[in-house]
């Protein structure tokens, strides 16, 4: 079974949900955050189901012990063939909400919206399930009015927030929510389900999961938009202008910006290279065989430390790429970094007049 499925993958997170409910301990508000494409939202729909499924005994939601069958069927936290679980997988039921952003937030008046609705008693299920989307894009008028709602819980509902970091959201709401952190997707989890969406051969799938961070998102997209040509061009292209001369490098930089259609997948690229060497770093040094690893890399003789040293100089890039930074000056920034890295120049190199430092 897959994530797309109905299968979260996150076998801990759904444990530690499995118990509070047959506790009937579930609190009134979980927030679940991590990377996109890991299953939060599929494990929220599984919770609304396993709190409303027909099949289990009043006691699951009351309180009560776990029933029999909960250790056999780990993949699953409800009986996924009642009303109330075919209903909520077609996304039909009445009593289960989904709130998305409208454009680029959620706004105040979809939280008016959902707090009317929250007045009523359900129409069918045990509780209604609210699931918020995307929560760290709530506006601030929003997320104070969702605030209140959680301070004053209506009786019978839950409210479900998804959001990738618990720092993205106001304090005051995370501190009255119950944490569900939703860990990264084993690559068996991820291979198993681009084998099945996309045919891709066993060998390939293995190779995208591992690049993918464990998310089954990135690992969509790399077969999508054929990422792995595309991770090869760019590293062709790094080995060529980290070995030109410095009277080179600035006019063969310029031409990588004009020619680039997204920097930012570029650097994705460098990054999921460097990230697989220190896989292969590892399984050297457990005495395991490298499998899998055809894209060449100026960092592919490289200890640990430069390794670790070179992801750094990328995550710092990519934070001020989303701060809108120059793309010249950033990628130029990082090239000789990772030239001063790999290479060991052993001194800084200069940018041109007028130009500012980044502090890498």
């Amino acid at each position: 079974m897959t994530v797309s499925e109905g299968f979260s993958g996150q076998p801990h997170a759904q444990r530690v949900l499995l118990r509070m409910i047959h506790g009937g301990k579930l609190p009134h508000a979980l927030l679940f955050t991590g990377m996109p494409g890991v299953g939060k939202k599929a494990l929220a729909l599984e919770c609304a189901k396993a709190v409303n499924c027909l099949e289990s005994p009043p006691k699951a939601v009351v309180g009560g012990s776990l029933p029999d069958n909960t250790a056999r069927n780990a993949s699953s936290m409800a009986c996924q063939r009642c009303a109330a679980c075919l209903k909520i997988a077609r996304g039909v039921h009445p009593d289960v909400l989904v709130i998305a952003k409208d454009g680029a937030s959620i706004k105040l008046a979809q939280i008016r919206a959902l707090k009317e609705r929250c007045r009523v008693h359900p129409y069918e299920a045990r509780r209604r399930v609210i699931l918020i989307q995307d929560s760290q894009d709530l506006t601030e008028e929003a997320s104070n009015a969702l605030l209140k709602i959680l301070e004053e819980p209506p009786a019978s509902n839950l409210f479900f927030l998804l959001a990738p970091e618990p720092y993205s959201l106001l304090p005051t709401i995370v501190s009255r929510c119950c944490h569900i952190r939703c860990r990264p997707l084993d690559d068996a989890i991820v291979a198993s389900a681009l084998q099945a969406e996309f045919s891709v051969d066993a060998e390939t799938a293995a190779r995208l999961a591992r690049l993918s961070f464990g998310s089954l998102e990135k690992a969509r997209a790399w077969v999508r938009e054929n990422r792995l040509h595309r991770m090869e061009a760019v590293m062709a292209r790094l080995e060529r202008l980290l070995k030109s001369p410095m009277i080179d490098f600035f006019q063969d930089v310029t031409q990588w910006v004009k020619e680039t259609e997204d920097l930012e997948q570029d650097l994705e690229c460098i990054k999921f290279s460097v990230r697989e060497a220190l896989v292969h770093h590892v399984e050297r040094g457990r005495g395991h065989a490298a499998e899998g690893r055809t894209v060449s890399a100026p960092w592919d003789q490289a200890d640990l430390k430069k390794l670790l040293h070179v992801l750094d100089v990328l995550e710092t890039a990519e934070q001020h790429h989303r701060a809108h930074v120059s793309k010249q000056l950033l990628l130029e920034a990082v090239c000789l970094k990772i030239k001063d890295v790999v290479y060991g120049q052993g001194h800084r190199y200069p940018f041109p007049r007028g130009r500012k430092n980044l502090s890498f």
